[in-house]
């Protein structure tokens, strides 16, 4: 018991600690980004992807219900482990199907219901394993419990990190899938054991159905090994890994088919957007500085720790130098590190939009990296007096370090103003709502979650429609009407508020109106007799 707290005792300090901080920005999410509506939508309506698929496709001078919404978010009593739906909507959509499957398996536990907390539980459950699967690798590469302690705090409590739990979307399950494939290619190196090149291809093949930018990584890390495995004159084993790693590709054309159609199609997430992202070399620099940023702020411990081991790693050159004449360094870790760097590279270059969760799955890589400076400056100091006192010290320090930046800089996803939007809408959930649109249900889908506190509401794109007028006369009595108006340019329809209210006062019986919030790719209005 003595042994193993004092191996493991840090550790699951550490673990603790991260849980309970994950815990309680879960309980501060307040909202949901629109992605994130589409995990609960794309994984639970049944054989329809987006919300006009509900309503027959069109969406034009409709009426869409409380429950119609429900439908599309839940999964409905009778429907649960819905596969088959799952993977229509995913061949509808740009992404594969794998963490969709695992999301309807989670809402199949709970009919019926829609709460943040089925994807956070979820996200939370993978997410924890990705960091134990960091512990062992750095572990597997620096042989230090010590370090790889230091690592899971610098990742779990980082902005990113947390980031990447609490956004209800397939990159935590990529993240554990990155962290897995560079993990059994570090146990290769160590030693090719013949059940590893399966593992490696099955890892793949989940890699892609989970995400397709897990094919950067993936590929570059199986380069480098290939690299280094010529290098040793190990050819059985590059062989044998080459045909596992095809053969996990090849598999993904086998099960999803439709990964083609997406990588050619002209959709925003695609290989023609990719392709016409990596043409346009004026966006190059303004690309990588934004990325770049946003390494930096959400690995803001890891950075600081960073420049403080430059700092002593330079005091003790001389034993650097002498530790890896002696042959005590290893650089078996950058196959695992130097493939995240050119990554970073690319997927900065080609990203569909300037967004940080496309680097989320390589950021504990970048971790892996300040793990090697610290093994450079173990191995160059050597056994010391109060060694383990000072190890320990050094853990506190970063952990210490990591809340510290956690408290300064939450993570991303929490929507704070979420709560304020609620209270506005349940205060005029009595009166009629209209959602001004030309047939889009992209900001529709933003503001769900407002939206299911009406029973109804009437989507139309012209104030003059004759719909719009039948819908309003169910509710003659009513001295409001809210208006939620899609003003989004780059999204979707991009009316403009201060021209469309004029004319719904005109052809409707109301006089005035008054603003109640904006939401992104909308904003919501009250009309006023």
């Amino acid at each position: 018991m003595k042994q193993s707290l004092k191996k493991y005792g840090a550790l699951v300090l550490v673990f603790i600690i991260i849980a309970s901080v994950c815990l309680m920005f879960s309980c501060r999410k307040s909202g949901m980004f629109i992605d994130e509506i589409y995990t609960y939508g794309l994984s639970n309506s049944h054989y329809a992807p987006f919300l006009d698929d509900v309503k027959g496709g069109s969406l034009a001078d409709k009426t869409m219900t409380r429950q119609d919404l429900l439908d599309y978010v839940t999964v409905n009593s009778g429907e649960g482990f819905d596969f088959g739906s799952v993977y229509y909507n995913q061949v509808n959509d740009v992404h594969p199907p794998l963490y969709y499957w695992l999301f309807n398996i989670a809402s199949s536990f709970t009919p019926d219901a829609f709460s943040k907390w089925t994807g956070l539980i979820l996200d939370f459950i993978i997410f924890m394993l990705a960091l134990i699967v960091l512990y062992k690798l750095v572990f597997k590469l620096f042989g230090s419990r010590d370090n790889a302690v230091i690592a899971v705090a610098l990742y779990g409590l980082s902005n990113l990190g947390l980031s990447t739990m609490l956004m209800i979307r397939m990159y935590v399950l990529l993240t554990l899938l990155t962290l897995t494939l560079a993990y059994l290619i570090a146990c290769l190196m160590e030693k090719p054991r013949n059940y590893l090149y399966p593992l490696i291809g099955l890892n793949i093949f989940l890699g892609l159905m989970t995400q397709y930018y897990f094919v950067f990584y993936a590929f570059f890390i199986c380069l480098a090994y290939l690299i280094y495995a010529l290098i040793r004159k190990q050819y059985k084993p590059a062989v044998i890994f080459s045909v596992s790693a095809l053969l996990g590709v090849g598999c993904l054309l086998v099960f999803f088919p439709a990964c083609l159609d997406h990588l050619f199609s002209g959709k925003l997430v695609s290989g023609a957007n990719a392709l016409e992202n990596l043409s346009a070399v004026d966006q190059y620099k303004e690309r990588f500085v934004f990325f770049v940023g946003q390494m930096r702020q959400g690995l803001k411990a890891a950075v600081c720790l960073t420049l403080l081991l430059f700092v002593l790693l330079l005091i003790f050159i001389k034993k650097i130098v002498k530790a890896g004449k002696d042959g005590v360094l290893t650089l078996d870790s950058l196959v695992i590190i130097v493939p995240a760097l050119i990554s970073f590279i690319v997927v900065s270059i080609i990203s569909p939009v300037l967004e940080p969760r496309y680097i989320y799955n390589i950021a504990p890589v970048f971790v892996i990296a300040v793990s090697f400076l610290i093994y450079l400056l173990e191995k160059s100091l050597g056994d010391f007096s109060h060694s383990f006192v000072i190890k320990k010290a050094c853990i506190g320090f970063a952990l210490l370090l990591a809340l510290w930046f956690a408290r300064c800089i939450p993570p991303s996803y929490l929507y704070p103003e979420y709560p304020e939007y609620d209270k506005l809408a349940a205060q005029h959930s009595s009166s009629p709502c209209i959602y001004m649109t030309d047939d889009h249900f992209e900001p529709i889908t933003q503001d769900l979650q407002q939206l299911l506190f009406f029973d109804s509401f009437f989507m139309a794109a012209d104030p003059e429609s004759t719909a719009l007028d039948d819908y309003l006369a169910q509710f003659k009595d009513s001295n409001e009407c809210v208006v939620y108006i899609d003003r989004s340019v780059f999204w979707s329809s991009g009316f403009v508020p201060e021209e469309m209210l004029p004319e719904l006062i005109e052809t409707t019986d109301f006089n005035n109106y008054q603003p109640l919030y904006e939401n992104g790719l909308s904003a919501a209005y009250l009309l006023i007799k």
